[in-house]
């Protein structure tokens, strides 16, 4: 293989890290063999295009291969991880992820050092598309577009969120406007966001499958649509007349789920 192939930037997204993948292959086995698979021989077997990904055979024993720009989109993506044994990305950024991650930064940084550079700068293209907010910042962007009781109001309320148990914060990532994802752990999905807009939004099915699949169980969605008189919708914004009335039916929906 030449030494000056590759890429010229970080991937950029999950295909890119699926080209990355491949390109790697011939220098995984140290890695395989640290997260506990032999790898004298690794195949790809099939690649589906739907969850997971791909399947690889190594040393003739089936892996369920999930490919992700950060390992914490899987939890985002909300896939099962009963149904996966590998998470192949770029980044990891889920450090309570319960299934072995491979990460494509962490190798490219160590074949760099003996000579074969495949990414060339460690960069993304277009770094304001991936950028991750932090909670910090999101504060931040709350603040500058509520006025002050309702900003009082939402940051009270995010607050109060951090003390319950079996809940934790998704935030969102890209140029445009910061959200606080709310995953409920034992549910192993985020069906509700607040956008630093001041809006919040419930999302019933997880729309980046096909088909769509529910994010709640049957009896809590049709409690909550009753609730919020939205009979058919997969998501929709949360209708409210100011935030303290948002902030309520945040609550209600919140006790809905976790009751």
């Amino acid at each position: 293989m030449s030494k000056r192939c590759g890429f010229l930037y970080e991937p950029g997204n999950e295909t890119e890290v699926c080209i990355l993948f491949g390109l790697l292959m011939p220098y995984l086995n140290e890695e395989f063999q640290r997260l506990g698979f032999p790898s004298s021989e690794c195949y790809i077997d099939e690649f589906a295009g739907s969850f997971p990904d791909c399947t690889l055979s190594v040393d003739g024993k089936k892996l369920r291969v999930e490919f992700e720009l950060y390992s914490g989109n899987f939890k985002e993506h909300n896939h099962d991880p009963e149904k996966c044994d590998l998470i192949v990305c770029w980044k990891h950024d889920w450090l309570s992820c319960p299934i072995n991650v491979l990460e494509l930064s962490k190798v490219t940084s160590e074949i760099r050092g003996k000579g074969l550079n495949l990414v060339l700068n460690s960069q993304p293209k277009y770094p304001e598309r991936y950028k991750r907010w932090s909670l910090e910042e999101f504060r931040n962007r709350l603040k500058e577009n509520l006025p002050k009781n309702d900003y009082n109001e939402m940051s009270k309320f995010v607050d109060d969120l951090r003390a319950v148990e079996n809940i934790e914060f998704q935030t969102g990532k890209g140029s445009k406007i910061p959200t606080l994802g709310i995953y409920f752990k034992k549910l192993g999905a985020a069906p509700v966001a607040i956008e630093a807009t001041g809006k919040a939004y419930i999302s019933y099915y997880n729309v980046n499958i096909q088909p769509p699949e529910p994010l709640l169980p049957e009896d809590k969605t049709k409690e909550i649509r009753k609730f919020l008189g939205e009979p058919e919708k997969m998501w929709h914004y949360i209708k409210a007349s100011n935030t303290k009335e948002l902030v309520n039916k945040l609550k209600k929906i919140i006790e809905t789920i976790v009751k």
